[in-house]
C-alpha cells in the first residue's frame, strides 16, 4: 500500500481538474470517452485496465438501464485484492450492504492490483466518464 502523504499527493494532483477541455476515447473496444482529469488517471497510475472493466460491462442491462449516472468505486484491501462495484446512486447515510442491496448494478473482485489508491470514485454520464471533481 502506498503512504497516506503519496495517496493524497495522487488526490491533490486529481483535485486540480474541474472541467475538460477534451475528450479521449477509451478503447476501440467500446464507446467510452475519458475527460482529461480520468485520462490522467488512467495514464499516470497506469490503470488502464480498470477504464477495461468499465467498458467491458457497458452492455449488460442495468448498466444500460441507468446510463444517465453511475458511480464506479474501487477499494483496494491491504492483501492487495480489491473489489470494483458501480451503483445506480449512493447513500453516505447508509452502510456499505445498505447500498449494495439498494443501489448495487455491477460487482467484480480479484486477488491482485497495482493500483496506487486504498479506494476511489468516479462517474460515468452517458458515454463519458470523469473525476467527481469534474462532474
Amino acid at each position: 500500500m502506498k503512504t497516506s502523504q503519496e495517496q493524497q499527493n495522487i488526490l491533490n494532483d486529481l483535485d486540480r481538474f474541474t472541467g475538460t477541455e477534451q475528450y479521449f476515447k477509451a478503447s476501440v473496444l467500446y464507446d467510452l470517452n475519458l475527460t482529461d482529469g480520468i485520462n490522467y488517471l488512467r495514464n499516470e497510475l497506469n490503470c488502464f485496465w480498470l477504464i477495461d472493466i468499465v467498458g467491458s460491462i457497458q452492455h449488460k442491462t442495468k448498466i444500460q438501464d441507468n446510463i444517465s449516472f453511475i458511480i464506479h468505486k474501487i477499494k483496494v484491501n491491504e492483501d492487495k485484492s480489491f473489489i470494483f462495484k458501480s451503483y445506480k446512486d449512493y447513500n453516505s447515510d447508509l452502510t456499505e450492504q445498505e447500498n449494495d442491496l439498494k443501489y448495487l448494478l455491477y460487482e467484480q473482485k480479484s486477488e491482485y492490483t497495482d493500483f496506487k489508491l486504498n479506494e476511489f470514485e468516479f462517474y460515468q454520464v452517458g458515454n463519458v466518464l470523469l473525476l467527481k471533481s469534474e462532474y
